[in-house]
C-alpha cells in the first residue's frame, strides 16, 4: 500500500533517551517543549502526531539502531535525534523495553530467571544465543554481554541499548561464557547443569560453534517436550466493502482442530496493482499445501532432532519453489513490470520433534514463521501483543540504509511499497525471512494481510478480543469474523484475511511460587463482545538474511522428509500448469496506479 499510516490519537510513546548528563534532568521537565521526563532516561513524547526531525547526517551513535531494524522484535529503534550545542546529541529510542502503560523499565533478565519456568529460562537463553550471532554480524555483540542491558517481556528477550564494538576487540565465546556463569544460580537444575557443562567446555576450548548451537537447542527442546500443547486454527478472507474482487488467499478457511489436516497457517495477499494478484495468492497457498503435507508427514516419523538451520533451509527451499512457479508463469507469458503477478506471504508451520527425555520419547512443537512482503504475524496473550515480523517495504529499506529514521520513513508517500514479493522476480532477488519459536505460554498467533494491520488496528484493539478467546468465551472462528468486521469498519480500503493459530498449554512446567501458570491467566483484560501491496520496482539491494552457524553438521544421510520436498516439485509444477491452463481467460483489469519501474 502507498499511504501514510496514523497511530491512534491517544498513543503517546515512552522513549529511552541516550546521552550524557541526562540523569540530572528533573522529573516532569519538558525537553525541547515536547518530551516530558518521567524517570531517568525515560521520556514521554507529548506530541506524537508531530513527526520527529531527522538530522542532515546521522551521528555515528545512531546508525547501529538503523542497521538493526530487521531485529525490532528484540532491539529498540531510532525515534529521533536531539542535537545540542557543545554536547553530543541525544538519541531517542522507541520500541525500548519500557512498560507501555506504566512507563517503567521491564525487569532485567537475571531477576526474571528466578520466577521463570524451566522452559522459559531455556527460551531466554536460546534467544540470547541467537542475538549473539545476529548482532555479532553487525559489530554489536557487546550489547548482549551487559546484564543490565538484557530485559524480559513475557517470553521475549529485549535489549535496552545497542553497544557497538567500537575500538574494543569483538567479544569471544569466553566472554559469553562468563555471562552465562553469572546467571547459573537462578536456573533450574535441568538448565543449569547442561549449561555449566557447556561453560566448562568453553573454558577448556573444547567446543565449537556448531556443537554449542546443537547443545543449546537440545536444552530448549527437552524442556519443550515436558509441556503438552493443543493447537487449533481458523481463518477467513473477505473482499472488503470497497474492492471489486478479493486478491487474498489463506489456509485454513474455517475452523480446523489439531487432529484434522495440516498444522499450518498461511496468508497471501496478491500484489495490488499487478495483473492476476488473486491467481498468484491462490497458487501460492495451493502449492505450499502440497509441499508441506509431504514435508510434515515425513518429519513426524523422524527420530533425530533436526537442528533449526536444517528446517529453515528446507522451508526456504519450499518458498523458492513457489516463487519460481509463479515467476515461470510470468516469464512464459512475457509479462514484465506491473504485468507480473505476485503475492506476499506470511506462514506459520508447526514442526513436531521427537525428543528423548527422562520419561522416554516425547513430542516438542516448534513453530517456524516465514514471511515475504508486508503480511504480518503477531503473538498475543491477555497481557501483550508482540509484532513478530518486519515489513519488506521502502520505509524499512530507507531505515536500514541509514537515510531516514523509522518515524520519518513512514511519512513517505511510497513508504508501504513492497521491496519484494513472491513471483515478481527470479529467486536470486528473493530473501525469505524465517524464524523459529518455541512458545512457552498460552496465546494466539495472528496472521493477517494489511487490510487488517494498516493504521495499527491490531495494536489498538487486541485486548478486546484475545481474553475472550483464551477463556473460551468466543470460538476461534467467531474471533476471526470479528477481526474481519473490525477491518471492514475501521480500514475498509482493502481485502482482509485473518488466520488465528491458538496455542493452549495443557501441562505447564511447575515453577516455585506460581505453580507454572502462564502469564496472564490471572489477569482480566478489558474486553468487548465480538462484532455480529503495491510492489516497488527498483533493484535496490536488500539486507541479506544471514543465519547463524548451523547447529551441527547435518545428520548422516538425508532425512526422508527432506527428499519429499524434491519429490513434490514435479507435482507442484503440474498443479500450476493445469490450474493456469484451465482458468478463465477473462481477467479483470487491474486498478489504475502509478507506473512502477520494471524488474531488472
Amino acid at each position: 500500500m502507498n499511504r501514510v499510516e496514523r497511530r491512534p490519537a491517544r498513543y503517546k510513546p515512552y522513549l529511552w533517551a541516550v546521552g550524557t548528563d541526562l540523569e540530572t534532568l528533573p522529573i516532569d521537565e519538558l525537553v525541547g517543549q515536547r518530551y516530558r521526563v518521567v524517570a531517568p532516561h525515560i521520556w514521554l513524547d507529548t506530541q506524537p502526531e508531530a513527526r520527529p526531525s531527522d538530522p542532515d547526517t546521522f551521528p555515528t551513535e545512531a546508525k547501529p539502531y538503523l542497521r538493526a531494524h530487521p531485529h525490532r522484535l528484540h532491539v529498540p529503534g531510532l525515534y529521533g535525534v536531539l542535537e545540542r550545542t557543545g554536547a553530543p546529541p541525544i538519541l531517542l529510542l522507541d520500541n525500548a523495553p519500557i512498560h507501555p502503560q506504566a512507563g517503567a523499565l521491564l525487569p532485567e533478565l537475571e531477576a526474571g530467571l528466578f520466577s521463570a519456568s524451566p522452559l522459559r529460562q531455556a527460551n531466554w537463553l536460546w534467544q540470547l544465543w541467537q542475538l549473539w550471532g545476529d548482532l555479532g554480524e553487525l559489530g554489536l555483540a557487546w550489547s548482549v554481554l551487559v546484564p543490565s542491558n538484557l530485559r524480559v517481556d513475557g517470553w521475549r528477550l529485549r535489549l535496552l541499548e545497542l553497544l557497538p564494538n567500537g575500538e574494543l576487540e569483538p567479544p569471544t565465546l569466553a566472554d559469553l561464557a562468563e555471562l552465562w556463569r553469572s546467571l547459573l544460580s537462578p536456573l533450574h537444575l535441568a538448565i543449569s547443569e547442561p549449561l555449566r557443562a557447556i561453560v566448562n567446555r568453553i573454558d577448556a576450548n573444547d567446543i565449537d560453534l556448531s556443537t554449542l548451537d546443537l547443545e543449546l537447542n537440545q536444552i530448549l527442546l527437552r524442556q519443550a517436550a515436558t509441556v503438552s500443547t493443543r493447537i487449533a486454527l481458523a481463518g477467513a478472507t473477505a473482499q472488503g466493502p470497497t474492492q471489486p474482487r478479493n486478491e487474498d488467499a489463506c489456509w485454513p478457511q474455517g475452523l480446523q482442530s489439531e487432529t484434522t489436516g495440516l498444522q499450518v497457517a498461511m496468508v497471501c495477499d496478491g500484489v495490488g496493482g499487478h495483473d492476476d494478484g488473486a491467481i498468484a495468492s491462490q497458487l501460492a497457498v495451493q502449492s505450499l499445501q502440497i509441499q508441506l503435507q509431504a514435508l510434515l508427514a515425513e518429519a513426524q516419523n523422524e527420530l533425530r532432532v533436526l537442528p533449526p538451520q536444517i528446517i529453515i533451509q528446507q522451508l526456504e527451499a519450499v518458498i523458492r519453489i513457489v516463487n519460481e512457479l509463479i515467476s515461470f508463469q510470468n516469464d512464459n507469458r512475457g509479462r514484465v513490470g506491473r504485468q507480473r503477478m505476485g503475492t506476499t506471504l506470511v506462514m506459520a508451520v508447526v514442526i513436531p520433534q521427537r525428543v528423548q527425555t527422562e520419561q522416554g520419547w516425547e513430542r516438542a512443537n516448534e513453530v517456524y514463521l516465514a514471511h515475504v512482503g508486508d503480511s504480518r504475524a503477531y503473538w498475543i496473550t491477555p497481557d501483550y501483543c508482540h509484532p513478530l515480523t518486519v515489513d519488506d517495504d521502502i520505509a524499512g529499506r530507507e531505515v536500514m540504509a541509514c537515510r531516514q529514521s523509522w518515524p520519518v520513513a513512514q511519512e513517505r508517500s511510497d513508504a508501504g511499497a513492497l521491496t519484494q514479493a513472491l513471483g515478481t522476480r527470479s529467486g536470486e532477488h528473493l530473501t525469505p525471512h524465517i524464524q523459529r519459536f518455541v512458545f512457552d505460554e498460552t496465546g494466539i498467533l495472528l496472521l493477517c494481510s494489511d487490510g487488517l494491520s494498516d493504521n495499527y488496528r491490531i495494536e489498538d484493539a487486541w485486548a478486546n478480543y484475545i481474553g475472550l478467546i483464551i477463556k473460551d468465551i468466543v470460538t476461534l472462528d467467531s474471533a476471526v469474523a470479528s477481526w474481519i468486521e473490525l477491518a471492514n469498519q475501521k480500514n475498509g480500503h482493502d481485502n482482509t484475511t485473518v488466520v488465528l493459530m491458538q496455542h493452549k498449554l495443557l501441562t505447564p512446567s511447575a515453577v516455585p511460587g506460581d505453580q507454572g501458570i502462564p502469564a496472564g491467566f490471572g489477569v482480566e483484560s478489558e474486553t468487548v463482545p465480538p462484532a455480529g501491496a503495491k510492489l516497488y520496482g527498483e533493484s535496490q539491494p536488500q539486507e541479506e538474511f544471514v543465519p547463524t552457524p548451523a547447529a551441527s553438521a547435518p545428520p548422516r544421510g538425508v532425512p526422508r522428509w527432506i527428499l519429499a520436498v524434491s519429490g513434490s516439485v514435479l507435482l507442484v509444477g503440474l498443479l500450476g500448469w493445469w490450474w493456469l491452463a484451465n482458468r478463465s481467460p477473462d481477467v479483470p483489469e487491474p486498478p489504475t496506479a502509478p507506473p512502477v519501474a520494471p524488474a531488472p
